[in-house]
């Protein structure tokens, strides 16, 4: 893909994105969309943790047909109604570790499966590979913060579900959840296990790294998992 698949006029919808920020977008859009364009034409695309719906957008602008964004806040869900009203969107609203397995017992299949900073607000990292391979996917794309490691292991860690950006609560009232980081040897143990080959993308090659300074210094990853 060389072409940016963002601009400001995001900003039409009542978001307040900044040149630095639409930067860091373009750049991760760059990696996370580097599998063969054949793959996203007429794409049946889902995006885990959608947040706002930007990725989902950004599939369509590539030609994905439909997307199905699963996201855990109504209010975000709600606020990204306005920007994916042109298109073939639905949003799930809830825990995506309830919502896959329905969608797998009712025999729905995706081309794509976008999990894009959501696999660093869980635990079950594998528990979530099998959950998406369920739905047979083409290319699975993780970007998330991974533990620079080749050893396979996973950090686990507490977050305030009362943060937007974080883990949503499991049980009513519930203040922290556990979550954690895989490393890259976790990621790669795992996907083997399901018979996934993985690629990770190259962010070494920048000319501006201020605003992807956490992917340059290696503390953030994009990865495309695929089958032969």
């Amino acid at each position: 893909m060389k072409n940016d698949v963002f601009s400001l006029e995001i900003n039409d919808f009542g978001f307040f994105w900044n040149e630095q920020y639409l930067n860091r977008m373009n750049n991760r859009a760059q990696r996370i969309f580097s599998f063969d364009p054949a793959l996203i034409k007429g794409a049946r695309v889902l995006d885990i943790g959608a947040r706002f719906g930007f990725w989902s957008w950004a599939a369509h602008r590539l030609g994905a047909a439909e997307t199905v964004g699963i996201e855990g806040r109504k209010e975000s869900a709600d606020r990204g109604g306005k920007l994916m009203a042109p298109y073939q969107h639905d949003y799930l609203i809830g825990n995506a570790f309830d919502i896959m397995p329905k969608l797998a017992a009712e025999g729905q299949r995706f081309d794509v499966i976008l999990n894009l900073g959501f696999y660093y607000h869980i635990y079950d990292h594998y528990g979530m590979l099998k959950l998406m391979d369920a739905l047979k996917p083409r290319v699975i794309v993780i970007d998330s913060e991974i533990d620079d490691l080749d050893e396979p292991v996973v950090r686990l860690r507490k977050e305030k579900t009362w943060e937007p950006n974080n883990a949503i609560a499991e049980v009513e009232g519930q203040q922290y959840s556990a979550v954690g980081n895989a490393s890259r040897g976790a990621i790669e143990m795992m996907a083997e296990c399901f018979d996934y080959k993985v690629a990770w993308c190259d962010w070494s090659n920048l000319t501006n790294t201020e605003e992807c300074d956490d992917y340059v210094n290696r503390q953030r990853f994009t990865c495309l998992l695929t089958k032969d």
